[in-house]
């Protein structure tokens, strides 16, 4: 059974912590509508990588929740375009990891009607169409109901918890970052080796961490 977090989990860097959250399940209530995703993909983020790591809520200490994105034009209206990092570190280091993707555990069906707008394969439950629902930073926010109200939030109190499961993935895919503005090459990319199909873009065949 996956054994329920806390603070000290997240004291160490964004490098350091990134690799441990995979296979992490980070379970999230919004009302009656229980979201919940294993964690198979994680980058990790300082301040300055690029125009949405310049946060107050990146700087709170380990632990918390840094919301951001907003609302982008799609079609004839708007489309909410919001991802989350978990902070990590002391107060003021402005360190935190970004969820690239992940596998639903709980409430894929919510997921679902909140994606589905904007996928065909998802509106018409294509076969494997579960591993569309959370790949990539927004279709993770998307699918997890997230809104600005939950910046800054904690991970140990409602509506977020986090669970981990009792061993972690035997084996792990290691790789440079993505849609970064500097330090690109930086190994700081982590995902979970039995889920290539579900992790938002490839890692190297070759390098397992």
């Amino acid at each position: 059974m996956p054994i329920e977090e806390d603070e000290g989990f997240f004291a160490g860097s964004a490098v350091e912590v990134a690799p441990r959250l995979i296979g992490c399940v980070l379970h999230q209530s919004n009302g009656s509508e229980d979201t919940a995703i294993m964690i198979v993909e994680a980058e990790a983020c300082h301040e300055g990588d690029g125009p949405t790591h310049h946060s107050d809520s990146q700087r709170l200490a380990g632990g918390h929740v840094y919301v951001h994105g907003g609302r982008e034009k799609w079609g004839n209206g708007y489309r909410n375009m919001r991802s989350i990092d978990l902070v990590c570190g002391d107060k003021g280091q402005a360190s935190s990891i970004l969820i690239r993707a992940g596998v639903p555990v709980v409430g894929d069906d919510i997921m679902a009607e909140r994606r589905k707008v904007y996928e065909r394969a998802i509106r018409e439950r294509s076969n494997g169409y579960q591993k569309r629902l959370c790949r990539g930073p927004c279709n993770v926010g998307e699918a997890l109901g997230l809104h600005p109200l939950l910046d800054g939030a904690s991970l140990f109190k409602p509506p977020f918890r986090i669970l981990r499961p009792v061993s972690p993935p035997p084996r792990l895919l290691n790789g440079p970052r993505i849609n970064v503005s500097k330090d690109a090459h930086r190994l700081w990319r982590w995902g979970h080796h039995d889920y290539r199909p579900w992790i938002s873009a490839p890692f190297p065949r070759d390098k397992v961490a």
